[in-house]
């Protein structure tokens, strides 16, 4: 059962901002947070080799007993990758019916009582009153 996770690529980015492990910043690409997590394992193992590189490149060879196959134990390779699963999409709340809409604007008011000047004179005539 895979609930919804996918691989992702090493080029792609993850913003993790807590619980993280291994990264200093919560901004990384997937083949760093790999490559970390290889250093980690080899510096604490001592049987670390170029084979065990496997593990994170084109896969290690091994024998898998899968579940619901039906065809017992497989040969194949092994590897480790992240996978991300994309949260469900938020219900969008339902707009309230009550809510009034605006009325379009049929004709352009003064903004006060005062008298429009009639020519551009006019409108520089009264500049002591500003």
């Amino acid at each position: 059962m895979d609930n919804g996770f996918s691989p992702m690529n090493e080029d792609e980015v993850l913003f993790v901002d807590r619980g993280r492990v291994l990264m200093n910043n919560p901004t990384f690409k997937v083949s760093e947070f790999l490559d970390q997590l290889a250093q980690v394992i080899s510096e604490q193992s001592d049987e670390w080799s170029e084979d065990s590189e496997a593990w994170f490149d084109e896969g290690l060879e091994c024998e898998a007993l899968r579940f619901n196959s039906g065809t017992g134990w497989q040969r194949g390779r092994v590897r480790i990758r992240l996978e991300f699963a994309p949260a469900k999409p938020q219900e969008r709340l339902p707009e309230r019916s009550s809510a009034r809409q605006p009325e379009p604007l049929t004709r352009l008011e003064p903004l006060n009582d005062r008298p429009r000047p009639r020519n551009i004179d006019d409108i520089y005539a009264d500049e002591d009153e500003y």
